[in-house]
């Protein structure tokens, strides 16, 4: 009886342990962007909040956040009274492209990312789409099931350390 009621408590606390020490509502984020997938050459307003009013402000763009991919791309502006930026990004190479704000006085605010699809030179040159072939699939997983073996196996494993602590305690 204990195993079962402890095979459930693992079952169904587990995950809550996880999200009690997450914020909700979400926190506001200090760096946000227009859209987050983008055309190459296509353009996006990087916002950003949490600056000093007027203060200097320079938006780095970095591909894959890496410093030897660091081509040069640099805007710099200047905060608005409320210590707010907005400014157009525009992107010519694929991949993801980190965009970091950082105010002269209060240092870096934060980061956002932007993946930038498809081929800016050639018109019409967009990603292929991948063609898949799934004649071999047999079945498909149902996700209801995969959460009953799971709770079926916690409770074997419960069971079987109570029988266990059970036989040892009798002995």
């Amino acid at each position: 009886m204990s195993a079962t009621a402890l095979a459930l408590a693992l079952a169904f606390g587990s995950g809550t342990a996880a999200h009690a020490t997450m914020d909700y509502p979400a926190p506001d984020q200090s760096v946000v962007v227009s859209d987050a997938r983008v055309e190459a050459g296509g353009t996006v307003t990087v916002s950003a909040t949490g600056l000093n009013a007027g203060e200097r402000t320079t938006i780095t763009v970095a591909k894959n956040q890496s410093a030897q991919n660091f081509k040069g791309d640099v805007n710099i502006t200047s905060a608005n009274a409320e210590g707010e930026i907005s400014e157009e990004v525009t992107f010519n190479q694929n991949g993801r492209h980190w965009i970091t704000v950082t105010g002269d006085e209060t240092g870096e605010v934060g980061t956002a990312s932007v993946v930038v699809t498809g081929n800016g030179n050639a018109a019409g040159n967009g990603p292929k789409k991948l063609e898949v072939d799934r004649s071999g699939a047999t079945s498909e997983t149902d996700p209801a099931a995969l959460w009953a073996m799971g709770g079926a196996g916690l409770l074997l494993v419960g069971g079987a350390a109570g029988a266990v602590a059970l036989k040892r305690r009798n002995s």
